[in-house]
């Protein structure tokens, strides 16, 4: 998300929150949080709050109204009776529809990794309560934190066990290739003729953005901010805001660069964006051309994946490069410095992808 949308959302949410929530967000502002990381703060803040109120765990039946005092008085066990909840909840906003039309109830409980964020999340937030005095009554808010005895969540597959389950959804060799050429060539071939209105008017620069992922495994919030004149086109790199808010140069592998050109081409006469439109990409709503949207862009890849062989998400686009890029090079620290992983460790994940090394050693026993 841009940090303009995020810092806007940000301040929506405050409206919702206690005045505490409000001074917390100004000091990890001005500790250089990003707008992305203290949004998704709230997020979780907010859900945690709604829990409190709707269990009557505080006096309080607004989230508003919810004092500091209130959340000092909660016993420790209220820590453990969140995570207990948070282990059984069924995930929401399920894209499938029942056959009256409403929304069908997810089967899935969260994923292991959404609720270590939301334990992260509150630690940080308590520990700030219970331990700093940089606040409108110059002393800790907590007596205690509920929070800091709570154990993570450990994700119990192994690295080859969620390597396995991903290689599937990765176009790995000549697929990455075969995928663009697909979108190219063979998926106009049975649109309708309104369908293929929308592909034309669409196709380089859709065509720009799948290629622009799999050449360098750039993460959908950073494409979606790519702006006119960050792609260098002599040297193959784009300037992007990476996670921490830290300014990167990412390199592009050179296959992309014919699509990027092509659509830098057809941008201003295609669009037609104002002289104030900074994005690079851009969809037209309402007649009007604007930054195109995260959302936009994860419907186009799925349409197009799942045409071609196998439903994706853009991430998994990033994990194909990143795939490539670790079997062809056999360099955990470069490939991270691609991916822009401040530690080999999650850059590991890719070491296990389709091991032909391992397998012949087995094979030879």
């Amino acid at each position: 998300m841009l940090k303009e949308k995020a810092i806007e959302k940000i301040d929506q949410l405050l409206l919702e929150m206690p005045s505490y929530i409000s001074e917390f967000v100004e000091i990890k502002t001005a500790d250089e949080y990003s707008p992305n990381t203290i949004l998704e703060y709230l997020k979780n803040y907010h859900q945690f709050f709604q829990w409190l109120v709707a269990n009557d765990l505080v006096p309080e039946s607004k989230i508003t109204d919810i004092s500091a005092n209130s959340l000092d008085n909660l016993p420790l066990r209220i820590a453990t009776q969140y995570k207990s909840y948070l282990l059984r909840r069924k995930k929401q906003n399920s894209k499938q529809m029942n056959t009256d039309g409403s929304v069908k109830e997810s089967q899935s409980t969260l994923a292991k990794v959404t609720i270590q964020r939301n334990i992260t999340a509150l630690k940080v937030l308590f520990k700030y309560l219970a331990e700093s005095s940089n606040n409108s009554i110059n002393k800790p808010y907590l007596t205690h934190n509920i929070m800091q005895e709570i154990t993570n969540v450990t994700d119990r597959q192994t690295l080859q066990a969620r390597a396995d389950l991903l290689e599937d959804k990765l176009f790995l060799g000549e697929e990455t290739e075969n995928y663009l050429q697909f979108i190219s060539e063979i998926y106009p071939t049975e649109l309708s003729t309104q369908a293929m209105k929308y592909y034309k008017r669409d196709r380089e620069r859709d065509l720009a953005i799948n290629a622009l992922m799999l050449a360098s495994g750039l993460r959908l919030s950073e494409v979606i901010s790519i702006n006119v004149g960050d792609i260098n086109f002599d040297q193959n790199r784009v300037t992007v805001i990476r996670k921490g808010n830290k300014t990167d140069s990412v390199r592009i592998a050179a296959f992309a660069m014919d699509y990027l050109a092509t659509y830098a081409n057809i941008r201003q006469a295609r669009y037609q964006p104002d002289k104030y439109e900074a994005a690079f990409f851009l969809s037209i709503s309402k007649g009007s051309s604007k930054r195109i949207t995260g959302s936009a862009i994860e419907k186009m890849v799925e349409k197009y994946s799942k045409h071609f062989r196998v439903r994706v998400t853009p991430h998994k686009l990033r994990h194909t490069l990143a795939t490539r890029l670790y079997r062809q090079t056999n360099n955990l620290v470069l490939t991270a410095q691609q991916l822009g992983h401040s530690s080999t460790t999650t850059t590991t994940l890719y070491t296990h992808i389709e091991n032909d090394e391992t397998t012949d050693a087995l094979n030879s026993l």
